[in-house]
């Protein structure tokens, strides 16, 4: 499967919310959906769980991506994800990538790719 990278940069692909709905499998998202509440600390719904990956069409995306500053902006800006914006990286997206070095990874590579 090809990796879908989300606007922050990480691979909608290997999230388990995504691999979960693409199998259309309900008791995969109620499992996902009690491992992020108890790592979360929070009370996750398997119904906040479906997600067809951030950035596609679809209207399924997880409580988190539903909400996402980053994608939002993304979205607005017509791009792809955050590796094609000239402001890149934001102050907002630094904090994440900073927590989230895969993320900043898949990214750099990216950016890498354009202007080469």
């Amino acid at each position: 499967m090809d990796k879908l990278i989300g606007a922050c940069g990480l691979d909608c692909t290997a999230c388990k919310a995504y691999k979960a709905t693409q199998a259309n499998d309900p008791d995969a998202i109620a499992q996902v959906a009690a491992e992020w509440s108890k790592e979360f600390n929070a009370d996750i719904k398997p119904e906040h769980v479906w997600c067809d990956a951030c950035m596609t069409a679809s209207s399924r995306k997880c409580g988190h991506c539903a909400e996402c500053e980053t994608r939002a902006c993304v979205e607005a800006r017509g791009i792809a994800n955050c590796a094609y914006c000239d402001e890149y990286p934001c102050e907002n997206l630094s904090r994440f990538l900073s927590a989230v070095p895969c993320a900043k990874s898949a990214l750099d590579e990216i950016r890498q790719g354009l202007t080469a």
